[in-house]
């Protein structure tokens, strides 16, 4: 009797050691074929990446540029908004979680100044100074004006995109020379530049785009058409200067 109930177990030890291994095989089969499919997919896709620089205008200097400026020699500009144009871009996006930015008023500033979100993301307003602040934006497509007490915050959805030309330009009622921009995009190809000047926008449909680049700081702005080619990534190189 012990001789068949041993004999059982030796059988199921066997074939469940032979189930483990084959799940194991099929697992790895399966994340192979959707890495391979991941890869053909991001083939049809295209990138672009590059470094915006600022160049002096020997006619008219930028005061406020040493806040955005690392190396006034190499002109690396940071807090640039970066981003595609194009009427079909919206009808490409892809479907994602609304996300949530936080926007302090601290030291009598916004901080960041600047702040770039997809439509339906939301902006988490604090006041971490102990005077009263206000956040107020006349914006065409949406306004509000909310009196911020110490230690309050205020949560606005910027539900509508419109675009790099036409920020919410943010201010406190009570102190003018607070403001912040807020760029709101209908697509997900947009970006602040880093420290280093740097950008890269990604998994682009290929096709012909204006890229634009402003800095709402300075009033700096230029756009270049590009060709996004599909499995390329293309590097460009902007340059902004103040406008006579």
């Amino acid at each position: 009797m012990c001789g068949l109930v041993c004999q059982r177990n030796s059988y199921a030890r066997f074939f469940f050691v032979m189930y483990t291994i084959f799940g194991a095989f099929v697992g790895v089969q399966i994340r192979n074929l959707c890495a391979q499919e991941s890869a053909q997919e991001s083939t049809k896709l295209g990138s672009v990446r590059g470094t915006v620089r600022y160049v002096p205008n020997p006619a008219k200097s930028w005061r406020l540029g040493r806040y955005y400026i690392a190396n006034a020699k190499t002109g690396e500009l940071a807090e640039a908004v970066v981003a595609l144009t194009g009427r079909d871009l919206a009808l490409t996006s892809t479907e994602r979680e609304a996300q949530t930015v936080v926007v302090d008023q601290k030291n009598f500033q916004f901080t960041p100044e600047t702040v770039a979100l997809r439509a339906g993301d939301r902006i988490r307003f604090l006041n971490s100074d102990d005077h009263a602040h206000n956040v107020r934006t006349e914006h065409d497509d949406q306004a509000f004006n909310v009196t911020m007490p110490p230690g309050e915050e205020h949560v606005e959805t910027f539900a509508v995109g419109a675009g790099i030309n036409n920020p919410y330009r943010i201010d406190c009622v009570f102190h003018s020379a607070m403001r912040a921009w807020v760029y709101v995009f209908d697509h997900p190809w947009y970006q602040l530049t880093a420290k280093d000047g740097k950008f890269e926008l990604v998994n682009i449909p290929p096709g012909e785009y204006r890229l634009e680049v402003v800095h709402p700081a300075g009033s700096l702005r230029t756009r270049q058409s590009i060709v996004v080619t599909a499995g390329k990534t293309d590097e460009v190189e902007i340059k902004l200067t103040m406008p006579d």
